[in-house]
């Protein structure tokens, strides 16, 4: 016989301003950073973008490191290459992509930081959404926030979004601030936002063993530059040695030549002194 399905927890105030909360970061901050990205890319001409370098060759890179999975990597290049739609991107690889096709260079807080407030760009903003997703989630274990808490984190999750993406997405933010929320609903938005933190913490962790790597090979290579720089000045020195040992010897081949040419001189005037001396013995 069957078990019955475990009934979610009765809700409370606080539960609830919770899962409004995840709901607010994964519906409309997961269309809002959709919609930012069709605005650098648009739908259009999105896998002519996906097909060529550096593009591609960056994503392709991103999976051979597993910080895209399998059901991302199909996403991006379906069967029919033309088909692909950021509709069916989840909000870590728009996060990925964001940050690695986009030509968006980080805030100078970095991606994980919260930005400072005089920061408007989207970057920053984009930034913000996942700081706060972070923040939001830091109260996943009981699952509820006060009113005040509800008010600020709500106040400045959507001022990141409107700030992304215009002040359209006003009344949706205000519509879901009222709208009812049943158990099931709040428990379904709480495992989405856990299951988003779960899925960047991973690309978070690939991405940290790539500048891992990364700061291994500079370092090679840094000590590589430094052995070479050690054979060039060796090198040079040999060569300086080489240059002296060859202008002597050229100095010496000079002198030779001039001597030469001086005997030859010399017997030249022998021949005519001779020659001379001869032709005055004629003449007396």
């Amino acid at each position: 016989m069957a078990s019955a399905a475990t009934p979610a927890s009765p809700s409370t105030k606080k539960t609830t301003n919770y899962a409004r909360l995840c709901r607010l970061l994964v519906d409309v901050g997961s269309q809002a950073l959709r919609d930012t990205f069709d605005t650098i890319h648009p739908p259009k001409g999105l896998h002519t973008v996906l097909g060529r370098h550096p593009e591609h060759a960056t994503l392709k890179s991103l999976k051979s490191k597993r910080v895209l999975n399998a059901t991302q990597w199909g996403k991006l290049y379906p069967a029919i290459p033309s088909s692909v739609s950021s509709k069916g991107f989840d909000i870590t690889l728009l996060m990925v992509l964001l940050r690695n096709i986009c030509k968006l260079a980080p805030p100078s807080t970095g991606w994980d930081s919260l930005p400072p407030s005089t920061d408007f760009s989207k970057q920053a903003n984009i930034a913000r959404l996942k700081y706060y997703r972070n923040t939001v989630y830091g109260h996943a274990s009981q699952a509820s926030v006060d009113d005040v808490a509800f008010n600020n984190y709500w106040q400045e999750i959507s001022n990141a979004i409107v700030g992304l993406v215009g002040a359209g997405y006003g009344a949706a933010i205000s519509n879901l601030q009222n709208e009812c929320m049943d158990p099931d609903t709040e428990e379904h938005y709480s495992q989405l936002l856990k299951q988003w933190k779960n899925d960047e913490d991973n690309v978070k962790e690939k991405l940290q063993e790539i500048e891992a790597s990364t700061w291994n090979i500079k370092k090679d290579l840094n000590q590589l530059r430094c052995e070479v720089g050690n054979i060039v000045e060796k090198l040079d020195t040999m060569m300086a040695r080489q240059q002296e040992t060859k202008d002597r010897e050229k100095m010496t081949n000079d002198i030779d030549q001039m001597k030469s040419e001086i005997g030859n001189i010399q017997d030249k005037l022998s021949s005519l002194m001779m020659a001379r001396k001869e032709e005055t013995q004629h003449q007396g």
